[in-house]
């Protein structure tokens, strides 16, 4: 049973503040410190610890490999007797989960082809890392007030070994994030259930674009491949 944080509570010089997040794997907090400098605190969830310990620390090493203000910079370990994780950088902005269902934001063609084009760039930097994030969702993107984004949640990220682990399924995870934002502004107007690219208004390039995105029809042999063709659809817009 994990024994949860309470407000107040301090781990390495920060205090919670609240919970922000929990999924299989672990427990995210929004923390403080005397500064008023926020981070993230994860507490790894006990079940997990007991199974994949090895696995859960990927994060770790991948943070530490990166050194980028994309992505959350990793600040420390922690072990506080039954409980134990790590401290992360705080980066201020909404989540896309947040924009779409609490704030219905409807997203234009051409912010999905700015926002698409950034997560390909963040995308890119990983691969030539060696890293496969894995878990490119709503919940997992940041908008800042820049308008730039970033990538948060790296623990289901592996090196990449091309058997298990592959670049492929990053670019299948943009694919459906960008489909969810082509739906904020979508408007029902027919009772009958039809795939998303019957659904929604493409044009034959972006139907295209996503297809190979998600290995419909194709796929893409590269990240290069994958800009090319944005770039296409950019321009013919």
């Amino acid at each position: 049973m994990d024994r949860y944080y309470k407000t107040g509570e301090k781990i390495n010089g920060y205090s919670i503040l609240k919970i922000i997040g929990e999924g299989r794997y672990g427990i995210a907090y929004l923390a403080v410190n005397d500064k008023y400098e926020k981070c993230v605190i994860k507490q790894l969830k006990q079940a997990m610890l007991e199974d994949t310990r090895e696995k859960l620390f990927y994060e770790e090493k991948i943070l530490k490999a990166l050194n980028n203000p994309k992505f959350p910079k990793f600040i420390s370990k922690f072990n506080d007797e039954d409980r134990e994780g790590y401290i992360l950088e705080y980066i201020e902005g909404k989540v896309f989960q947040d924009l779409l269902v609490i704030d219905k934001y409807e997203f234009n063609k051409e912010e999905i082809y700015r926002i698409g084009w950034q997560l390909l760039e963040l995308v890119d930097i990983l691969h030539n890392n060696g890293i496969v994030h894995r878990d490119i969702r709503l919940p997992n993107v940041i908008l800042k007030e820049s308008k730039d984004i970033a990538l948060i949640d790296f623990g289901l990220a592996r090196i990449i070994d091309n058997k298990r682990y592959v670049k492929d399924i990053d670019y299948w995870f943009i694919g459906d994030f960008l489909i969810h934002l082509y739906y904020s502004s979508y408007e029902v107007t027919d009772t009958e259930d039809k795939p998303w690219y019957e659904e929604l208004d493409l044009n034959s390039e972006e139907e295209t674009f996503l297809k190979k995105l998600m290995n419909i029809e194709g796929n893409y042999e590269s990240i290069e491949e994958v800009k090319k063709q944005l770039e296409k659809i950019k321009n013919t817009n």
